[in-house]
């Protein structure tokens, strides 16, 4: 999968995971703060979830999906940045959910403490849940992290390919 972003610098993703059950391929260090981007190519609109923590939404653009192929979840051109979206006024502030609707990417920023574990994040949608569209993650000291000398294991769901064009 391509994701050209605004600046037209595409990266290369590749699927790691498709199903709940899958390696848990996600850690996440204790205490740190992290932003993630979370970017819908389907029809729906999905209000995502974050169990653990409460997070503030940074940003929400405007992205053209033509190129993704449902079929092979993969792309024939790259998904295109096309503009900056707004954040409603009721989305400011701490969240634990955020509306994500198609074609758009939200930003999300997160702090990772209180406690370590297994948490998942998902669609608040119950026939989305029961279709798999949640990922567990892992937050554990990053002492721990780095003992365990997989840093492959620190990437989120894909894993990435930079490249310019």
């Amino acid at each position: 999968m391509a994701i050209a972003d605004e600046q037209g610098k595409t990266v290369r993703y590749r699927t790691i995971a498709k199903q709940f059950e899958d390696t848990v391929n996600w850690f996440v260090a204790y205490g740190s703060t992290e932003v993630w981007s979370v970017l819908n190519l389907t029809e729906d609109t999905h209000p995502f979830h974050v169990h653990l923590v409460q997070f503030q939404a940074l940003s929400r653009d405007l992205y053209n999906k033509e190129g993704f192929q449902p079929e092979t979840g993969g792309t024939t051109t790259p998904v295109s940045f096309q503009a900056h979206g707004t954040l409603d006024a009721n989305e400011e502030g701490w969240k634990d959910t955020v509306r994500v609707n198609p074609g758009e990417m939200v930003t999300i920023a997160a702090t990772f403490d209180g406690f370590t574990g297994r948490y998942m994040y998902h669609c608040h949608i119950l026939e989305h849940e029961d279709h798999d569209m949640m990922r567990p993650f892992i937050v554990m000291p990053a002492a721990a992290l780095e003992a365990m000398d997989m840093p492959e294991m620190w990437r989120p769901f894909f894993t990435e390919d930079v490249q310019d064009q």
